[in-house]
Formats: structure tokens, sequence, C-alpha cells
């Protein structure tokens, strides 16, 4: 399936490149039959001629190079050979009249005099997938896209969706080394494609370089797809990588909130509308609300072990009294025998609480704060100091 993708985007892009999509195209063309009727014979309208014809073949038979090539096309090319040398697509058109080794090193030597004609990279694409040289393979489409924007857009899908096999994260690695002028639009196309976000998360770890350059990577939404795709364990692995704060002594992150959030929602996820919202400031957590306004103000999402557990939120000030406040645990995980939501109210400025995982299914959880001002008050500014949670 894979191959048969590969394959027909040598088609596409060779459309792409071209603008053939039919045999009939070329006729749109006049450019080179008005070159050949001049004297003496133009050998770049020669080449154009035979390359057109030879794409529009490929094209129209979804990509497939073909075996050998009319004679009238060879005659085209060899023209275009004898009065230009250096044409590389008149090379290709010429190799593709030959036997394999021939044909693999005349193309080689065309793309050595240019890396920008499409069926001289179309073919070794081609090449590279019948041999599954995968290395091979992405250093050409690399080549492609840098010359061409149009390739690019066709490509990158295609390398999303090929990054769901496992056996392609080290040569994904090889070639996202080097940071490609195509890498940023890899990224954002990867974390759309979740058959493929478990294998970008590998890949993102053995990229990841504390120089690294800043605006290439989606890693907050890398991030967010493996948690909506409920693959949590490498969410957070991906998260120890990248994060560069430390570790907090407890189960809740950032729980005296020293540090803007950075990866959500491993570090707290804030929730904001034009009635109420939250934000993380000068070490505290404040929420605010208009009256008979709330809802989900922040959470985060943590691993919690299989035992009893102490929770201890505090608040700079007491409650207003015409406010609901609380926090609740929530199991994120679809498990058999999933625990229910506990939820405690936060009631006054100190609350304590002692909560058991013991024997649990689940590991991680949404831990949810929530509040709500009353309709008859005048809304609310609180300000929430810590969040811990420890085991034991």
């Amino acid at each position: 399936m894979l191959k048969n993708l590969l394959i027909w985007l040598v088609a596409v892009a060779l459309s792409i490149g071209t603008g053939v999509t039919a045999l009939g195209a070329i006729a749109k063309n006049k450019t080179p039959e008005l070159g050949l009727s001049l004297f003496p014979k133009n050998g770049f309208a020669a080449e154009t001629a035979a390359a057109d014809l030879t794409k529009a073949s490929i094209a129209k038979n979804a990509g497939k190079f073909p075996s050998g090539i009319r004679s009238g096309w060879n005659t085209l090319a060899l023209k275009a050979f004898y009065s230009e040398p250096v044409v590389p697509d008149a090379i290709a058109v010429i190799a593709l009249s030959h036997t394999e080794d021939v044909r693999a090193e005349l193309m080689r030597k065309a793309f050595e005099l240019s890396r920008r004609q499409q069926l001289v990279t179309g073919w070794l694409i081609a090449d590279s997938v019948n041999r599954d040289d995968i290395s091979t393979l992405l250093t050409y489409y690399d080549t492609a896209m840098r010359t061409s924007n149009s390739v690019t857009e066709v490509v990158i899908p295609v390398m999303a969706a090929a990054l769901a096999d496992e056996n392609l994260v080290k040569p994904f690695e090889s070639i996202l080394n080097d940071n490609p002028p195509w890498a940023g639009r890899f990224w954002r196309q990867v974390v759309i494609s979740p058959e493929s976000v478990v294998n970008a998360a590998d890949l993102r770890q053995k990229l990841h370089d504390p120089e690294e350059p800043t605006g290439v990577y989606q890693d907050t939404a890398l991030i967010a797809a493996l948690i909506q795709g409920r693959q949590f364990g490498k969410a957070e692995h991906l998260y120890e990588k990248l994060s560069p704060q430390k570790k907090d002594v407890g189960l809740v992150r950032n729980s005296e909130f020293v540090f803007p959030s950075s990866y959500a929602p491993f570090d707290w996820q804030l929730f904001s509308t034009g009635e109420y919202g939250a934000v993380i400031d000068e070490g505290s957590l404040n929420l605010s609300a208009v009256r008979s306004a709330g809802g989900l103000f922040a959470r985060q999402l943590v691993r919690l072990p299989d035992s009893l557990l102490n929770l201890e939120v505090t608040l700079a000030d007491e409650l207003p009294k015409d406010a609901i406040f609380s926090l609740e645990l929530s199991c994120a995980e679809r498990v058999d025998n999933r625990p229910a939501t506990v939820k405690i109210s936060l009631d006054r400025k100190t609350v304590v609480r002692k909560i058991s995982n013991q024997l649990s299914s689940c590991e991680f959880y949404w831990l949810n704060i929530l509040g709500r001002s009353s309709e008859f008050g005048e809304g609310f500014d609180v300000t929430i100091d810590s969040i811990k949670l420890r085991a034991g």
C-alpha cells in the first residue's frame, strides 16, 4: 500500500511540476514545436518536446515509468543531446531507452547536472521505492521539495502518512537532522495525521536538541494529539524530554505556580472566556468571574500511583460567600471498572483530603479546577497559592 502511494506521488509531482496531466496536453504547448521548426535546430526545444511527451505518458500511467520509450522520443532526445550536451531531461529520456544498469547510471548523471528536473528526480524516486531504499527515497523527496513549492504540497501529506510505519523513524531522523526548509510543514501535517503521531513522538525525541531552531516543531500540538489518541505514556515521555522545568516532588507539576505553562496539559491548561478565566501570575493561580459565570478554569493531566494520596489546596484569602469552587479528579483513560470522579469542595482557605487510588485500573487522571459565581453577587477574584498531591 505504501509503495503504491509513493509511486502515485511520482505521477502527481510530475503533473504539478510540468502542467501535464494527460497525453493530449502536449498539444497545448506550441513552444517546443516552434523551436524545432527553426534552423539550426534548437537543442533545448528538442529536449522540452521529448521530456514533455515522456512525462505525459508517465502521468497517464499513474506514475509508472515505461520499460522503454518510442523511437521518435529517443530521436528528439538524441538531437537535443548532440546540440546541447548539458540537457538533463534529454539524458533522462535517452536513459529510458536503455537496460536497467545503464538507465540508472544515466539518471544519476542527469541528476548531477541539475536537481530541478522532475523527470529525473521522479525516476530516481520510483527506483528507490522499487528497491525499498527509503533513506535514498527521502533524500530525493528533499531535493524535489527544495526546488518546488507545488511538489512540497503533494509530498508532505504522503510523508506524514508514511511515518505510520515505525521502520521509517530512523530514515526520517536522518533527513530531518539537517532541518530542511520543509520541516515546519512536515510537523504541521504530522500532528493532524492520527496514524503517525506515535512514531512522530519517537522521532521528535530523537531529534531533540537544546540548541534546536524555534518555530519548526509543533510540540504542544503533538502532545495534544497523543492525548487525543489516549497515548498518555508516550505524551508524558515526550513532555519530560522537552520540558526544561524541574520536576515537582509531588504529583502535580508546577504545584506552586512558579513557572508559566509551556506544554499543556502536563503543565497547567488555563481557560478563559469573556466572562471568566484563569491566569498564572507571580506564584499564584488567579481566577476571576463576573456575576453568574464560571466553568472549568484550569486542568492538568496527572499520573497517579496505586496508593493513598494526600491532597492540599491553599488559597491566599478566604473564599467569597457567593461563589462555589471544587477540585475534581476524573479518570482520563478508557478502562474497565472506571473509577468514579472524585469531587472535593474548596470551601475554605486550606483544604486537606485523603484520596485512595488503590486497586484502581486507571493511571492517568484529569485534575480539574471548577468554579462559579452566584447570580446574586458581583463576581469574584480568587487566588490559589498551591495545589499539592502526594503519595503516602
